[in-house]
């Protein structure tokens, strides 16, 4: 049986709990989690729309001098996650937007994450989407606790099934044009 492959890149500033999203995600202790050097890799069966799937998730560092390597990592993704931290008052979401609109995801979620945490957060969501969402992106907005999994599965869950529903059908009828050059008509000179 082949089963669909779907990656997953997850980009975003340092500290805002990216691995521990993941960690949440697949049932990984958050006792464990580590500050992320560079890229780690999580695969997870998955069932989305009564399909099964393999979901690999790319875990990014956020520090700048590992930043070089996102690139290399976003490059064939089918869903990009941006996590940031609703704890703080100012998100890069705009910036981590530019780096993944280059590689042309099927579908972004924009996820913030330490709901249970005083919210400080003060950007509009919908002003900073606004330039891409004129231009038909696909978006998945949500928030959570990474010491909550129902919720980051719920999140996880919406952006599955928008990446498989977002999957390009081929229409049933084709319709065949057929072209056929004009014959010129033969005129001869000054008559």
């Amino acid at each position: 049986m082949n089963m669909q492959r779907i990656k997953c890149t997850v980009i975003g500033d340092y500290h805002v709990g990216k691995t521990s999203v993941i960690y949440s995600y697949i049932n990984k202790s958050l006792e464990d989690v580590q500050t992320t050097l560079g890229i780690d890799f999580f695969t997870k069966s998955v069932r989305v729309e009564k399909k099964s799937a393999i979901l690999t998730i790319w875990d990014t560092a956020g520090s700048e001098r590992f930043q070089s390597l996102t690139d290399s990592y976003l490059r064939d993704s089918d869903l990009v996650i941006i996590v940031y931290d609703m704890s703080k008052r100012k998100s890069n979401i705009s910036y981590w937007m530019r780096r993944a609109e280059q590689h042309h995801p099927h579908t972004i979620g924009i996820l913030g994450n330490k709901d249970d945490l005083t919210r400080g957060f003060n950007d509009d969501l919908a002003d900073i989407l606004y330039p891409w969402t004129r231009q038909n992106w696909k978006f998945v907005t949500g928030y959570c606790s990474s010491r909550r999994p129902t919720s980051v599965k719920t999140f996880f869950k919406r952006c599955l099934h928008s990446v498989v529903s977002n999957e390009i059908e081929m229409p049933k009828f084709v319709p065949v044009i057929s072209l056929k050059a004009k014959k010129s008509k033969s005129r001869t000179c000054c008559s």
